[in-house]
């Protein structure tokens, strides 16, 4: 079972989003500020975090850069509502996913899934 730990600001979007990932069969934790999220990571090891864009006085981007001090292995993705090359560009620069936020918060299992899948070699 994958470990996965979201940010969110919104508590709402937060509890549907762990919902639907639990019921997919991961194993979710989340947090709604940076300081909370700072916390649970030093006491998790997760194997995908993901944080949304705008996180009040902070964004997705300083909790994922902590994560990575923490956990070198951790998929990373950092949220936002729409398309914004400049985050896109500093997300690839810090080896970092820039996902565009689903409506739907369902499809984040498909995003997830995709994401978790065994590299294939062809020789």
């Amino acid at each position: 079972m994958s470990r996965i730990f979201v940010v969110t600001k919104d508590e709402a979007d937060l509890t549907v989003m762990l919902g639907v990932l639990a019921r997919a069969g991961y194993s979710v934790t989340g947090a709604t500020t940076f300081e909370e999220a700072q916390r649970l990571l030093a006491t998790q090891s997760p194997e995908i975090v993901i944080a949304d864009e705008r996180l009040g006085a902070f964004n997705g981007l300083h909790v994922l850069i902590t994560a990575r001090a923490d956990h070198p292995y951790a998929d990373l993705i950092v949220t936002t509502p729409k398309r914004n090359r400049f985050l896109e560009q500093d997300a690839r620069s810090l080896n970092v996913h820039c996902i565009v936020k689903p409506r739907n918060a369902d499809d984040w299992v498909a995003t997830i899934d995709e994401l978790l899948e065994p590299a294939v070699c062809v020789a």
